[in-house]
């Protein structure tokens, strides 16, 4: 039996934590965006399995971009 834990609950606040803090982990510790960023994916995969895999990417699109202000990076360059 695997020791993964798999949550039922989509809006769960403690996977969207989890979520938010591996890509803030990972990006602080030198990786780039798409790497942290489809790290992320993947624990929520592991936590919610069975979804398609733009539903992933789209729910933490939103939970990223809701904890984090648009800056320099996030405009576009002339």
């Amino acid at each position: 039996m695997s020791n993964r834990v798999r949550c039922e609950d989509v809006s769960c606040t403690e996977c969207e934590g989890i979520v938010a803090r591996t890509y803030r982990e990972l990006r602080d510790t030198g990786y780039s965006d798409r790497d942290a960023f489809l790290s992320a994916v993947r624990v929520l995969e592991l936590r919610h399995p069975g979804h398609d895999r733009s539903y992933y990417f789209l729910r933490i699109a939103q939970w990223l971009g809701a904890e984090r202000p648009a800056g320099p990076a996030d405009e576009g360059s002339d």
